[in-house]
């Protein structure tokens, strides 16, 4: 995992979590290399409330967020099935729920007001 501080980004694609981080040498592509790779579809199929269907829960996760450096850990959304925590060392997957059972919601975004357009009438 990239603990030095390189770049990372994560693909959470059909046949499992790729996890690419910036660097040279032997299977390079174009700066970036593959750091990790993990088949998630074993992984997911722990998960009893996840569709069944390959298509139908591809369709309905996705990568949320990275903290392979600091945590180890990679985040995935879904669509009505929770939020995920998958450590990248231990191949724990863990969903992530409050105390009073609600999920976690997402990350709040700092506001940015809109620039004020001169010759616009309110």
């Amino acid at each position: 995992m990239p603990v030095d501080g390189r770049l990372c980004v994560g693909s959470l694609e059909d046949e499992g979590l790729q996890l690419w981080v910036r660097g040279s040498g032997k299977g390079s592509d174009h700066g970036w290399v593959l750091e990790r790779h993990v088949r998630m579809q074993e992984v997911l199929d722990a998960v009893p409330w996840l569709p069944r269907n390959i298509l139908l829960r591809h369709a309905n996760i996705w990568l949320s967020d990275i903290d392979a450096g600091r945590t180890g850990k990679v985040f995935i959304a879904s669509f009505g099935f929770g939020r995920f925590s998958y450590h990248l060392d231990t191949g724990k997957l863990e969903c992530l729920a409050m105390e009073d059972g609600m999920e976690y919601g997402h990350p709040i975004f700092p506001f940015f007001s809109a620039p004020v357009i001169c010759g616009v009438s309110e």
